[in-house]
């Protein structure tokens, strides 16, 4: 547990959020309000569920892994796996209310193409830190040897 990385269990519930309000965009049935965001707060919080599954099962990856992008791939396919899963299982309990499988794939290919444009980016901005931080350490090189000259 001690290897799990909670902040991202938080980012994948507002993830989850955010999907939520895609999805209640993507939704034309006339719902009330009320429904309506309790269905975004299950949609938070089924993505933090995924993200804290995520999170689990990659800190018991091995650590020849630990190759940022080999993370951040495998990170993303256990996210995809745990999503399909968990979206599969809710379908299966909810099944006799919704009217067809073709909603549930529509809806199934939006979560999983969020979860990946977002995975993406999480990636994107961890290079973006690692090249500052070298850009950094570079210049505070270049200022020590000029110290010493």
């Amino acid at each position: 547990m001690e290897k799990i990385h909670f902040e991202n269990c938080v980012k994948s519930f507002f993830l989850g959020l955010f999907i939520g309000v895609i999805l209640q965009l993507f939704d034309h049935s006339d719902m009330l309000f009320e429904y309506q965001v309790l269905t975004v707060l299950a949609s938070g919080s089924v993505g933090f569920l995924i993200g804290l599954v995520t999170e689990w099962l990659t800190s018991i990856l091995p650590i020849r892994m630990a190759n940022a992008r080999t993370y951040f791939f495998m990170n993303n396919l256990i996210a995809l796996v745990v999503a399909t899963i968990i979206m599969a299982a809710l379908y299966m309990i909810t099944s006799s209310e919704m009217e067809s499988k073709r909603e549930f794939m529509p809806i199934l290919l939006i979560v999983l193409g969020m979860i990946c444009i977002a995975n993406l980016f999480d990636y994107m901005m961890y290079r973006r830190a690692q090249n500052k931080l070298k850009t950094y350490q570079a210049s505070m090189e270049s200022l020590k040897h000029e110290g010493t000259d």
